[in-house]
């Protein structure tokens, strides 16, 4: 038998695996920002799917790992936060690592708000993973702790992570940051641009996490800083937040029955990723980015059924006719099922955040809420679409006549012509009415001149030409 005693500890690991732990440590001490991008976001998955699809990676405390980082304290707690978030994408850990992993974001937390942790070098998309992999920790740990799982109290506990969210956002000053960039103000004081940079995603995950509570006001309060109109925000950094951030307020916004913005914010990022769909693709988490995307296209098509009338971009409706035309077609008709269980399928993975479950699982009534809040939603609409077919039919039809058409009585018409009339003008209904005499005529149909669109929309499809000539060479 082979004796491995004088063999250095990290003999078995492949050369290239050797090679990114030498890499990364380096350009962690160098200071070296776009190799650490490249060497987290795009090397480290291609040795994942080389190496460790199904297995974990180097243990942080294996005596391989500390020889090849040389034991850097910084290292080790960063290479730990993504060692625990490979585990959690690719594996079923235990007990043992969600404790260990919660273990890990306390040190990062803690150190970076007694600065013993410093983080200048950090790449964007990296700053925003180490929120948002402690948001979806912690919702999958909620998730499982309802089902019934016996858990250690002392982590993932929801006090604890909003404390943590808050502090960062406390210590970044990203508020005072954000009020100071709409006033035209000189920057406020901060304790780096990393830590910036992380407040300013803690924020936009405080509100993420407050949509998975199904607390959609809170949720919008907290993104009142950022100016959505603004070009060059920092969610923009990273092109997951960007995805992320317009899912998650689009949702928001379509529960509170803000359904215009809610088409507005799901057509941004759909839009975007589909126009720069190369550019999307060289990253590691496309796929997670292209599944995000895909949700908000199924609730974009419910946002439409409960607003008629509202004009998107012909590119959106070809995607419709394209990705869920069948769908759409049963959605027209408002079919409960099929509406029910796209919502299911496209909203996110709601959680009881304060809920421990002895026996019964419990973790599927956070969504049966939900679902229950957006079917009163559609009833509320339920009479939109009808009226918006037949105002677009007609240039002018009697009540009486509307009410026939309808099934319901003359008072319930007319009621349900005030509110469509009250709710046409927050929707952008692509028509205009008013009743007189128990009249109820359309004085115009509003049409865009829709030019320059056309043409953005050509200037879009050569762009793609383009990337995709660079590259195929």
């Amino acid at each position: 038998m082979s004796d491995y005693s004088d063999k250095p500890a990290d003999f078995l690991f492949p050369e290239s695996v050797k090679q990114w732990f030498l890499q990364m440590t380096t350009a962690l001490m160098g200071g070296n920002s776009d190799e650490m991008l490249r060497l987290y976001d795009k090397e480290f998955a291609t040795l994942t799917s080389s190496y460790f699809k199904q297995s974990p990676w180097p243990d942080p405390d294996s005596d391989a790992v500390l020889s090849l980082s040389d034991e850097d304290p910084v290292f080790l707690t960063l290479y730990t936060q993504i060692y625990y978030r490979h585990m959690f994408s690719k594996l079923s850990p235990t007990n043992e690592f969600k404790k260990a992993s919660w273990d890990n974001y306390c040190a990062i937390f803690e150190g970076i708000l007694d600065k013993s942790l410093e983080l200048d070098v950090m790449p964007s998309q990296w700053l925003f993973d180490i929120v948002g992999e402690f948001v979806y920790q912690y919702q999958s740990f909620c998730q499982y702790r309802a089902k019934g799982s016996k858990t250690d109290e002392s982590m993932w506990n929801t006090k604890d992570v909003l404390s943590y969210l808050h502090r960062i956002i406390k210590y970044s000053n990203i508020k005072a940051v954000l009020a100071a960039q709409d006033a035209n103000q000189p920057q406020p004081e901060v304790p780096s641009e990393s830590v910036k940079e992380l407040g300013y995603f803690a924020l936009i995950c405080l509100s993420r996490a407050h949509v998975l509570f199904g607390d959609f006001f809170t949720a919008l309060c907290i993104l009142k800083p950022i100016d959505f109109k603004k070009r060059d925000q920092l969610y923009q950094k990273s092109y997951s937040c960007h995805v992320s951030v317009y899912y998650h307020m689009g949702f928001a916004q379509l529960m509170l029955g803000d359904v215009a913005n809610a088409v507005r914010s799901f057509a941004k990022i759909i839009l975007q990723v589909h126009r720069n769909r190369a550019y999307y693709s060289k990253f590691a988490d496309y796929d997670q980015v292209n599944k995000l995307t895909e949700k908000a296209l199924s609730l974009l098509m419910l946002a439409l059924y409960l607003c008629p009338g509202y004009t998107v971009e012909e590119q959106i409706n070809a995607l419709l006719r394209e990705k869920l035309a069948d769908k759409q077609s049963a959605v027209q008709k408002g079919d409960i099922s099929v509406l029910s269980d796209i919502f299911v399928m496209a909203a996110p993975k709601f959680i009881l955040p304060n809920v421990q479950a002895e026996s019964e699982d419990v973790s599927k009534k956070a969504t049966a809420l939900q679902l229950k809040l957006f079917l009163e939603l559609v009833q509320r609409h339920s009479a939109l679409p009808s009226l918006h077919s037949y105002v677009k039919l007609y240039r002018s039809i009697d009540v009486e006549k509307l009410a026939r058409f309808r099934g319901v009585s003359v008072a319930a018409c007319l009621s349900e012509i005030m509110a469509f009339k009250l709710k046409a003008e927050a929707l952008q209904s692509d028509v205009h009415f008013f009743v007189s005499d128990s009249i109820v005529k359309v004085d115009e149909q509003k049409r865009e001149q829709r030019t320059g669109q056309y043409y953005m929309t050509q200037i879009s499809k050569l762009q793609r030409v383009v990337n995709s000539c660079a590259t195929s060479d």
